[in-house]
């Protein structure tokens, strides 16, 4: 701020600049939690009010009118978004990868969803797609259409997908809270979501026409969920019980 800011004259209409500096302050401190959970900078990732929300966004932004190929088994809401927004759909078994692979090269869009929880589904176990070495051999072997990652539900994987998809281009994830971190008490943060990826493919998200931007309430009760004293360790080992039990 320069002395003429500091002019007590100027006073009154430096209050907005306090306001929205304040905010900004807030929005970062949420950023900085979420990017440290992950290992990504800050503008390799963002915040939304749900996983609806994230979802919509990804689905206004990048499947809107492209050639998008999801693979089973897929959460149904990524895969009605991508129905109702692409120029065309095509749904592929996960397995085997070659076939997958085929697919992609076809594709502008590729959808994985991993793991998927559904009670519906192997009696509720949660079921991956792709391992993280066939994720890393699929982006080298079909290098051309975006990727999709709806990570909704990694809190139950075995073999988590966020850190190796973070390294390859052209790759998001999407990744929300959810019960797990309702049940031990973070109720403000189990309804936020949030997509990590490259800086252009994050900020195209960001920009989505019906992307709200998240009220300073609930950043600061976010923020105080993701502190909150062993809070990660109690979703951690509800996790690891659904995750034995299947």
């Amino acid at each position: 701020m320069s002395a003429l800011d500091q002019s007590p004259a100027l006073a009154p209409s430096s209050a907005p600049f306090a306001i929205d500096g304040a905010r900004a302050a807030l929005e970062r401190s949420l950023a900085e939690r979420l990017a440290a959970r992950v290992s990504c900078s800050l503008d390799e990732i963002a915040a939304f009010s749900s996983a609806s929300g994230a979802l919509d966004a990804v689905a206004t932004q990048l499947f809107a009118g492209r050639r998008v190929v999801i693979a089973r088994p897929a959460g149904d809401a990524v895969a009605l978004r991508a129905a109702n927004a692409a120029a065309s759909v095509r749904e592929i078994a996960a397995q085997p990868l070659d076939g997958l692979i085929a697919a992609a090269r076809d594709a502008e869009v590729l959808v994985l969803s991993s793991p998927v929880f559904d009670p519906r589904i192997n009696d509720g176990r949660a079921t991956a797609t792709i391992s993280p070495r066939e994720l890393l051999l699929l982006r080298s072997r079909a290098p051309r259409p975006v990727i999709v990652l709806d990570l909704l539900d990694e809190e139950f994987a075995r073999t988590p997908l966020t850190q190796p998809a973070l390294l390859l281009p052209g790759t998001i994830i999407v990744r929300g809270f959810g019960e797990l971190w309702r049940n031990a008490g973070a109720t403000t943060v189990a309804e936020l979501a949030f997509v990590a990826g490259p800086r252009d493919l994050v900020e195209l998200c960001v920009n989505a026409p019906c992307a709200a931007p998240l009220d300073a309430s609930t950043i600061a009760r976010a923020c105080a969920d993701l502190d909150r004293a062993g809070v990660d360790r109690a979703v951690q080992a509800a996790a690891l019980a659904v995750r034995m039990a299947g």
